[in-house]
């Protein structure tokens, strides 16, 4: 072992102590080293009290000296090392190896003791009552399970949605509320706990646009798209077509001027604007059953449609159906009335006047079903 030099001392005739200067004591020296003090004489090291003091015996004998070099002369060799050693290991885990109390008398640990009492994951979950029942509150969130937790164990439905209406603020800026819904693709339900709103858009005129909830790097999002969903996967619920990350939320119709205003009421999409827009038939004056075409005014998600039925000022009566032998509307000429009815699976329906009219029927759209 080295001597330990470094420093200076301060020492006095006839004294014990000794001052360092420079000096780390405690690190370096132990009670029963040998300390050469300035004088060249050797002492015993009685006490240590600090890094700058400590004491030997006999007292000093050489000449007080204020600056003198000296030396500690380690004379438990490695034993001083082990005991070093030791002292450090029980400073830094003793009161950890005490609190372990027993648990370190065993290969596995029991669940008594804080362990799982198992050796492998399987017996684990099954011998830790928390990890397969009770409440978890620190669990917020289970995320890339291979299958997802059924209602009966607490999840919800694959086709389950709440809430995220679409909502119209402009002709170029479209939203939805709050809400939240399922997702296949995410294996999970997303929650929008605040309004998306997506403003300046241009989409192409006279087009069917669908909006789509996604997880977008862990916030939920929504995309606008013309590629309709796929059919349903569940139910009403459907995803965009071939991308079950997209879960679809809404179809919306692009006129002329923009998205068409709507709102939204009943599970339907009500338009808002003037009736004259959204007509399908306007003066029809058929007395065999007639096919109309809804498409532009009708998205290819749903047989929902909200009608308004206007006969013609005179003559027959307006007969409507969505195929030309189920007609299940009737409005008498000079009348007008509105329907929540059906349409055909490709958005179309029947019309005929019963007898010759003068004027016309005319059939407008006001809205459709929400099925998602």
């Amino acid at each position: 072992m080295p001597w330990y030099k470094s420093g200076t001392v301060s020492v006095t005739q006839n004294s014990n102590a000794v001052i360092g200067v420079g000096t780390a004591f405690i690190a370096n020296s132990r009670v029963g080293d040998a300390f050469r003090g300035p004088d060249g004489g050797w002492y015993e090291v009685t006490n240590i009290a600090s890094d700058t003091a400590l004491s030997i015996a006999p007292n000093y004998l050489g000449a007080t000296n204020t600056s003198g070099t000296y030396a500690l002369a380690p004379m438990q060799g490695y034993v001083k090392d082990s005991a070093d050693a030791l002292r450090a290991l029980v400073n830094q885990f003793g009161s950890k190896l005490a609190a372990l109390g027993t648990t370190g008398n065993y290969e596995i640990l029991p669940v008594e003791k804080g362990g799982t009492g198992s050796a492998t994951a399987g017996d684990a979950r099954s011998a830790l009552s928390a990890a397969k029942s009770g409440v978890n509150s620190d669990i917020t969130e289970l995320s890339s399970l291979t299958k997802p937790i059924t209602p009966q164990q607490g999840g919800v439905a694959e086709s389950y949605i709440e809430g995220l209406l679409p909502v119209w603020y402009s002709a170029n800026s479209i939203g939805i509320d709050t809400g939240a819904a399922y997702v296949p693709g995410a294996g999970k339900a997303l929650k929008v706990s605040s309004p998306i709103v997506k403003s300046g858009l241009a989409p192409a005129t006279n087009t069917w646009y669908y909006i789509y909830l996604f997880d977008n790097f862990g916030t939920p999002d929504i995309n606008f798209s013309n590629t309709p969903p796929s059919a349903p996967y569940l139910g009403a619920a459907r995803t965009k077509n071939g991308d079950s990350s997209m879960r679809f939320i809404a179809a919306l119709r692009v006129g002329p001027g923009g998205f068409r205003s709507f709102l939204c009421s009943n599970g339907a999409v009500i338009y808002t604007e003037d009736a004259s827009s959204t007509l399908a038939l306007s003066g029809g004056t058929a007395t065999s059953s007639t096919s109309v075409n809804c498409s532009s005014f009708i998205p290819p998600t749903t047989q929902r449609c909200i009608l308004m039925l206007y006969a013609a000022p005179t003559g027959g009566t307006l007969i409507v159906g969505y195929a030309n032998t189920i007609e299940i509307l009737s409005c008498p000429s000079g009348n007008r009335y509105q329907a929540d009815t059906l349409c055909s699976s490709v958005q179309t329906i029947n019309y005929r006047n019963n007898a010759a009219v003068t004027g016309g029927s005319s059939i407008g759209v006001r809205g459709y079903g929400l099925e998602r």
